[in-house]
């Protein structure tokens, strides 16, 4: 008995198209990069090589985007959506019936190894009094490698328990570069200074 083994080799045909400086696209005429691609795509594994520095001039055109783990699908991230992933968050925290106007410690229980938390601003809702004149004092300290709010009008005071209104801004650390600590700089006993190597110029 004799037994025919056929061979089928079939071709998927997609519009491709070559545009004079060398670069190809896939459903779209003029490829405006090496490989364009008008439609969708999946990849289990993206091989890149040197990526290069985003130029001053490139910087507003990218967009931030995710990868969802359901369908593999890549999205726009949309920050003015409010389900939507951000890269930073602003928090306000509402501390009512302080001790006069004195926040020592305010434990926000978000952990300071992970992420970075910055208070943009602050308000006591209570006129304070006394013999100074004095600008509020607030801020974040890690304690326990949890971040901790205070604050104060020091030297002055409030004639009842007051509530603050802090707003802050919490990011993650894998976002942001982190430099080491500056300094110190002598001043040489006056009032101005240079930092004379710079990190950003």
């Amino acid at each position: 008995m004799k037994y025919k083994i056929l061979v089928f080799s079939c071709l998927v045909f997609l519009p491709m198209f070559k545009a004079q400086q060398g670069n190809v696209g896939i459903n779209t005429i003029n490829p405006r990069v090496k490989l364009e691609v008008n439609g969708t795509f999946k990849s289990t594994k993206i091989i890149t090589g040197n990526i290069p520095f985003v130029s001053a001039a490139e910087k507003d055109r990218y967009l931030l985007m995710n990868q969802s783990t359901v369908d593999n699908k890549i999205r726009r991230i949309d920050p003015s959506q409010g389900n939507s992933t951000g890269v930073a968050s602003i928090i306000t925290y509402k501390l009512s019936n302080v001790n006069l106007d004195w926040v020592e410690n305010f434990n926000t229980k978000i952990n300071s190894t992970d992420y970075s938390l910055m208070v943009l601003s602050a308000f006591f809702n209570i006129d304070v009094e006394g013999g100074n004149i004095a600008i509020p004092s607030y801020g974040v300290k890690s304690v326990n490698n949890e971040w901790n709010l205070y604050a104060d009008y020091s030297q002055l005071a409030s004639a009842s328990n007051g509530t603050w209104t802090i707003v802050c801004a919490v990011y993650p650390k894998t976002y942001v570069k982190i430099f080491p600590e500056r300094g110190p700089f002598d001043l040489n006993n006056t009032s101005t200074g240079t930092d004379n190597s710079p990190i950003l110029q």
